[in-house]
């Protein structure tokens, strides 16, 4: 539908489930099932939240973490969807910083199109992307809203 509606990039969201098995059986599954699906051309956003469905600890959700950079990054042009409470949460830390030589598409629902409410963490001093607005209705469709000044 993107395709036919003339959308040029049509990216997709990975939500891992670190429970679930290795971050390299989930990257697999997923390129097969873009592989049957010509209308993907975009990035694979890791998106990083919800830290109750991730393995308890930080040491050990970094390390899962890892693993699924690597393989996305062996696999398809790929990007970081999180917050910097999810990141905060999740890894035990804003500093941590593997895969911030990915973009970052940061969630922050304030309503404001810009990146003037951004603070760092995980080592991006700058965001790609800002999802402003989730849950928005727009020509009777459901939406997130989001901002993205380099497309």
């Amino acid at each position: 539908a993107g395709q036919q509606a003339g959308i040029p990039q049509r990216h997709v969201y990975l939500f891992p489930c670190p429970t679930c098995g290795s971050a390299g059986d989930q990257i697999s599954a997923l390129k097969n099932y873009l592989n049957s699906c010509s209308a993907f051309n975009g990035k694979v956003w890791l998106d990083i939240e919800g830290s109750q469905y991730w393995l308890g600890d930080s040491s050990s959700n970094r390390a899962w973490y890892q693993n699924l950079v690597d393989a996305c990054k062996s696999n398809f042009n790929c990007g970081v969807y999180s917050s910097y409470y999810q990141w905060q949460g999740i890894m035990g830390s804003t500093d941590y910083a593997y895969g911030s030589n990915l973009p970052l598409w940061y969630a922050h629902y304030d309503g404001d199109a810009d990146f003037n409410d951004y603070t760092p963490f995980g080592n991006w001093a700058k965001p790609w992307a800002k999802q402003y607005e989730g849950d928005a209705t727009l020509c009777s469709f459901g939406v997130d809203k989001n901002y993205v000044p380099n497309i």
